[in-house]
């Protein structure tokens, strides 16, 4: 006589959450991928990329360099610079 074991619902949830978490990106992490792929065929948009990904360094450098900010000071002002551009395009998605 052959034997079969049902899994319980419990031991099927911890499966798909387990494989959901390891296997699955993100909806960000597919916006970011195709963002990059987008970028290796368009050198306008690879330019636009690199030069959002570089101006936090940038500035912060600037306040540094050229205003005599501390480091500290000049890191914490472009992150919270970073959240209102963030929140912005984020309140203006959902509108």
């Amino acid at each position: 006589m052959l034997w079969l074991q049902v899994p319980t619902t419990e031991a099927l949830r911890q499966a798909d959450m387990q494989s959901a978490g390891m296997n699955q990106p993100t909806a960000r992490q597919l916006h970011s991928l195709r963002l990059s792929a987008l970028a290796r065929d368009d050198r306008a948009v690879a330019e636009l990329r690199a030069l959002i990904s570089n101006s936090p360094d940038d500035l912060v450098e600037e306040l540094m360099n050229r205003h005599g900010w501390a480091a500290h000071e000049a890191l914490c002002a472009v992150q919270q610079v970073q959240e209102e551009a963030l929140q912005d395009t984020t309140g203006e998605a959902a509108a």
